[in-house]
């Protein structure tokens, strides 16, 4: 829930208010799936990883809670991914209603969807990683 209520005009702005919101939540995590996924193959130490991200511009809640179930591979849900997938499929069906190019979310529903199908699809959404170990390990799918 947010911190605070917000107006955000006449219906329907209000859903598409939540769409866009939930586009960028969508890609943001999945962005920070890809960059601990990158961390882990150059063998990095992931708390400093975690340190570093957190301490820098790029740090929200969203991104600590994230990366702290990425580091410890706990992916009780939260945020599971089968509803992700469903949002990221209600956002480019209202992008594509209005002609809005959305090639960051494609790419995120790619993987949320490749998540899903491998039977994650009531684990958190920071399971998102484990398509690019799917993929990596010669699996997709």
């Amino acid at each position: 829930m947010c911190r605070e209520v917000v107006r955000c005009g006449e219906v329907p702005a209000g859903t598409g208010t939540k769409l866009a919101v939930n586009l960028y939540l969508c890609t943001m995590v999945a962005g920070l799936a890809e960059a601990f996924h990158l961390a882990d193959r150059l063998d990095l130490d992931l708390e400093v990883f975690r340190r570093a991200l957190d301490s820098g511009p790029m740090a929200s809640a969203v991104s600590a809670v994230k990366l702290a179930k990425l580091v410890a591979r706990d992916f009780e849900a939260q945020a599971a991914v089968r509803d992700v997938h469903t949002n990221t499929r209600l956002i480019a069906e209202a992008a594509r209603a209005v002609g809005a190019h959305s090639p960051v979310l494609e790419a995120t529903r790619e993987l949320f969807r490749e998540t899903e199908a491998a039977g994650l699809g009531a684990l958190d959404m920071a399971a998102v990683v484990t398509a690019l170990e799917r993929w990596d390990a010669g699996r997709p799918g």
